[in-house]
């Protein structure tokens, strides 16, 4: 037979069989390996940070994947969020993220000692950064290690190795309180490329915003700026410095572009610079853009003339006292404003304005100095220049303002916003001159501040108000001893108001930040608050009546260097729908609290006093503390017109009459001014002389419960009541009531959900009791006697003690009551006697006996317990002798491996990353050390620990 021949496959065939396979396997493993690491890695993270933060983290979801980063992982972490913890920022959002990519070498994930980090990717983060006046920061999170465990004390699973970072539509908030300082950034994006693992770094950097705001002692310098800077930069370490040089750079503040040369190096106990700043290509038209006025309306046809020059330059040493020099300065000269559109222009404008400082620790040695500032248009001026020399000691200041506008010519130089108009005039000229020692010696003779401002019929129109602003006249005098508002009068809707007063100490205010001191009379015909806050001027209420959410965003805060007093006399001030009649008072305004004193009006019919204070001292959680004195208030009107009354007293809402009370309440506040229930403390009392509740669910329940239709609608004469707030909840104290003709004791709890807790105690008159619940009550005795008694009224006392129990929501509550049982009570039962005599002679039988019994279980117990405690005491000292074993064994590893760890450290050299990743590697062999020795411990432990068990056992067996 012959022999078949099997033809081989062709040689590219094969190759390509192969390759498929491989293909389809490493296919199938990029599928596999991250569903086998993923929890792994997952749990790694959030032990790396909780061992690390002094915060609460939050991970809404993790995956990790090859996309977009092969051969590299990247491991996903969606909605992260960094909430504090601390006393200071405690529910504070220091960052919430939208997304964190963390990019990871694939080979370090699945065989290395250690993950290594490649690169970071954080989207749509929001950061709020805060450090208050004391210094302390929101973003201080870091465990120190003298509160770290031992196990939190091990070195770290991950090991960064970056080349490459990026934030993407960022919004971030730095409120730096002790610098005095605020930037806010819309929807930055920033990216980072470089080895930052070499000593010598080529870093690239670029970064884009559309709005950057910046004040800083409570000066704007950038308002909503649009920001684009790249920047490259030389990074150089050494093991006692780091120093970093720009190379090409570029900054773009709206149309303004800028450029920085030169270096800045930071040593062990100082800094030294040197930094230029570069603006030979800016235009006036472009230094125009950082104003809003300018680059908001028209700027793009706005035609400009004139020269600009821009210099700064900072060199020299910072440290603990010393400053380094700068000499920064603007120059423009022969400018104009042109709008194609407008008659007119603004002409002649001319600045001139330099800061120098030699540097060094005399910060007193910086001058200020603007020589000239002059504009003119539509035959209007305005003039300004300024000298300030010894700025830390006794300044000394000469400045002149000069301005002759009329406002309505405003309109022909710069567009107007639609709606938008001035009219009127403005007349200024103001002289300062001398030093700041003259007035606080009182040496006004030596100071010469003169001068006026004044404003004269002026009318101001604005699409975002509800009504024009009309100032009729308003007139500043200035002098060394203060700023006069010798008269304020104007108009707005139906709201008019005239003020007059002083201001102290404005000067130091401007020159020191020092306290800002006013005195000021207020009055008014009429205050309309809801024509000038555009509401409609009712109440929104609502069926649902839970608290109310801490909502986001700043509260309304009241300055630190300001002491303003301020007397008010309002005829009428219209609020939410109220008329406020006859309101007068006092309201202090002092390191950041708003004081109300003796504050009095008339309103819903009766009368109001209030003295108390709003605290913004914690800029977090402002809170108040009111004191109240109410008077015949109409109970209808309260309701209607305060929400809060009825989250707190919901009785209110189905009750008629007038109700006068004296209470305090003390609690924190949202940022919207709502109180936050769960912080309310405080208490009162509250009386009436006549009020009729109807409608109200808890009282329709008893009357069900009692079968008593008449308590469901009640009218109540003469009752005092006192209550408290506490746990978020309005706690009333016992008090005595007459529900008709049943004298009632109340007590109990309501919270602002609704939930109530109630006790009534009532004393119900035997002719009260309806027949239907004598009958049931007969039925009840049916069942325990077997016969059908016929209870008779006059045999019962004049009246029935009865309990209730009110419990639930308010709109729903449950209640149970015993009045069946205390009928049955008192009937007399003669066959319940007689269950209850015997049960009491068998009681005392058992009582003898089990006396006796005792006396002799006792005597032999005594000797049991001295063999037991002999027993335990021999293992507890055997059990101490090898725990004590296990320790010395264990502390003799863990100093074995801190011994291995700092070998590594002090063969690390000098390059700060080398010295990290020795720190990592160290912290692995003292993680090791500390597994080694807690394990010897636990068996040591688990030894002694059997002996005890034992010992226990024998003991047990002597009964």
């Amino acid at each position: 037979m012959e022999k078949v021949v099997k033809k081989k496959k062709s040689i590219g065939k094969r190759i390509l069989k192969w390759s498929g396979i491989s293909f389809l396997l490493i296919l199938i493993a990029l599928l596999i390996i991250p569903f086998v690491f993923k929890d792994q890695i997952k749990n790694m993270a959030l032990k790396e940070v909780n061992k690390m933060l002094l915060a609460k983290v939050d991970i809404a979801d993790f995956d990790l994947t090859f996309i977009r980063t092969f051969p590299n992982m990247t491991a996903r972490f969606d909605s992260v969020s960094v909430v504090g913890t601390s006393d200071e920022f405690k529910d504070v959002r220091l960052a919430d993220i939208k997304r964190l990519d963390v990019e990871l070498n694939f080979w370090s994930v699945v065989g290395g000692d250690k993950i290594e980090i490649k690169g970071i990717s954080i989207d749509e983060p929001k950061f709020d950064v805060r450090i208050l006046k004391d210094g302390k920061a929101n973003y201080d999170i870091m465990k120190p290690d003298s509160i770290k465990t031992p196990e939190e004390q091990e070195p770290s699973d991950f090991k960064l190795s970056l080349q490459s970072y990026s934030i993407n539509n960022a919004d971030i908030r730095y409120d730096d309180r002790q610098g005095g300082m605020l930037a806010v950034l819309k929807n930055m994006t920033h990216t980072g490329e470089g080895d930052l693992t070499a000593d010598v770094i080529d870093f690239k950097t670029k970064t884009v915003m559309d709005e950057l705001s910046f004040n800083m002692d409570g000066m704007s310098y950038l308002s909503k700026v649009k920001t684009d800077l790249v920047a490259n930069i030389l990074m150089e370490f050494t093991e006692k410095t780091s120093k970093f040089t720009l190379k090409e750079n570029t900054l773009a503040l709206n149309n303004l572009k800028l450029s920085v040369d030169g270096f800045y190096e930071m040593l062990e106990n100082k800094d030294i610079m040197d930094l230029k700043l570069n603006a030979s290509k800016a235009t006036f038209k472009d230094f125009l853009s950082l104003i809003p006025a300018f680059y908001k309306t028209g700027y793009e046809s706005m035609v400009t003339k004139g020269n600009l020059a821009m210099n700064a330059h900072v060199k020299g040493v910072m440290d603990d006292k010393n400053m380094p020099g700068w000499d920064a300065g603007i120059k423009i000269d022969n400018a104009s404003i042109r709008y194609p559109d407008l008659p007119k222009s603004i002409e002649n404008i001319s600045l001139q304005a330099n800061s120098k400082f030699k540097g060094g620790s005399n910060m007193d040695l910086m001058t200020v100095d603007v020589p000239k500032f002059h504009a003119s248009f539509a035959g209007n001026q305005l003039d300004a220049n300024l000298k300030l020399r010894n700025p830390m000691t006794d300044p000394l200041l000469d400045s002149r303002i000069v301005a002759k506008i009329n406002l309505a010519t405003l309109g022909q130089v710069v567009p107007m916003p639609q709606g938008e108009s001035y009219s009127g005039k403005l007349d200024a000229d103001i002289t300062l001159k001398g030093r700041m020692s003259s007035i606080e010696k009182e040496k006004y003779e030596d100071f010469n501040a003169n001068g006026t401002l004044k404003l004269a019929d002026m009318l101001y129109n604005s699409p975002d108000l509800p009504d024009a602003v009309n100032v009729k006249t308003m007139l500043f005098r200035f002098s060394p001893k203060n700023l006069a508002l010798e008269n304020l009068d104007a108009k707005m809707g139906k709201s008019d108001f005239k003020i007059n007063g002083t201001i102290d100490n404005y000067l130091g205010y401007f020159l020191r930040d020092e306290m800002l001191k006013g005195s000021f009379n207020f009055n008014s015909n009429q205050i309309d608050l809801d024509q000038i806050m555009g509401t409609s001027g009712t109440t929104t209420t609502s069926s649902e009546t839970t608290a109310p959410a801490e909502t986001s965003g700043d509260p309304l805060l009241i300055p630190d260097n300001v002491d303003f007093n301020l007397n008010a006399n309002i005829k009428t001030l219209k609020y939410s729908g109220i008329d406020l009649k006859n309101v007068q008072g006092n309201i202090k305004v002092k390191e950041e609290i708003a004081s109300l004193n003796d504050l009095t009006m008339n309103a819903m019919g009766g009368f109001i006093g209030l003295t108390g204070s709003y605290n913004t001292q914690n800029h977090d959680k402002p809170k108040i503390d009111i004191r109240y004195i109410l008077k015949e208030l109409d109970i209808a009107q309260l309701v209607n017109n305060f929400v809060s009354i009825q989250k707190l007293a919901p009785i209110a809402k189905y009750t008629q009459g007038k109700i006068s009370s004296t209470f305090s309440m003390n609690t924190f506040l949202t940022p919207s001014l709502e109180p936050i229930y769960s912080s309310l403390t405080g208490g009162g009392d509250l009386s009436t002389t006549k009020i009729t509740i109807s409608g109200f669910e808890p009282l329709k329940k008893i009357s069900q419960e009692l079968k008593m239709e008449k308590l469901a609608t009640q009218t109540i004469d003469n009752f005092k009541a006192k209550f408290k707030f506490e746990n978020g909840k309005v706690a009333l104290n016992p008090f005595d009531v007459k529900l008709g003709n049943i004298v009632t004791n109340i007590s109990g709890t309501s919270s602002i959900e609704q939930d109530i807790d109630y006790a009534l105690k009532m004393n119900i008159p035997k002719d009260e009791i309806p027949a239907s619940m004598l009958k049931l009550v007969e039925s009840g005795l049916q069942k325990v006697n077997g016969i059908t008694p016929k209870i008779q009224v006059k045999e019962l006392p004049a009246f029935i003690p009865v309990n209730l129990k009110v419990i639930g929501k308010m709109k729903d509550p449950k209640v149970t009551s015993d009045l069946k049982e205390s009928i049955m009570s008192l009937t007399g039962n003669f066959k319940d006697q007689l269950k209850d005599a015997g049960k009491d002679a068998v009681n005392k039988a058992k009582d003898s006996v089990r006396t006796v019994v005792d006396k002799k279980v006792n005597e032999v117990k005594e000797d049991f317990t001295k063999k037991k405690e002999e027993i335990m005491k021999d293992a507890q000292k055997q059990a101490d002798n090898v725990k004590a074993e296990g320790k010395k064994a264990g502390d003799a590893i863990r100093n074995e491996g801190q011994k291995g760890a700092q070998k590594l450290l002090d063969e690390a050299g000098s390059n700060p990353l080398k010295k990290k990743a020795a720190e990592i590697a160290g912290n692995k062999i003292i993680k090791e050390a500390n597994e080694s020795a807690n394990k010897t411990e636990a068996e040591a432990n688990k030894q002694a620990d059997g002996i005890m068990t034992k010992a226990r056992e024998k003991a047990d067996q002597l009964k």
